[in-house]
């Protein structure tokens, strides 16, 4: 094998596996199941704000 075979096989296939991966994340993110998690992640800043910051 030569580092131009290597060359072209990673850059290939790198940029598959890394949208592959990409897209994964998205579906995983936005699947309904998820949404209470996520929401109730959100929200967890906003809540107990009744003291000051110092």
């Amino acid at each position: 094998m030569t580092h131009d075979a290597v060359l072209v096989f990673s850059k290939s296939w790198g940029a598959v596996y890394l949208l592959t991966f990409f897209i994964a994340a998205v579906v995983w993110t936005y699947w309904p199941k998820h949404k209470k998690k996520y929401d109730d992640a959100s929200n967890l800043p906003l809540e107990k704000e009744d003291k000051p910051w110092r």
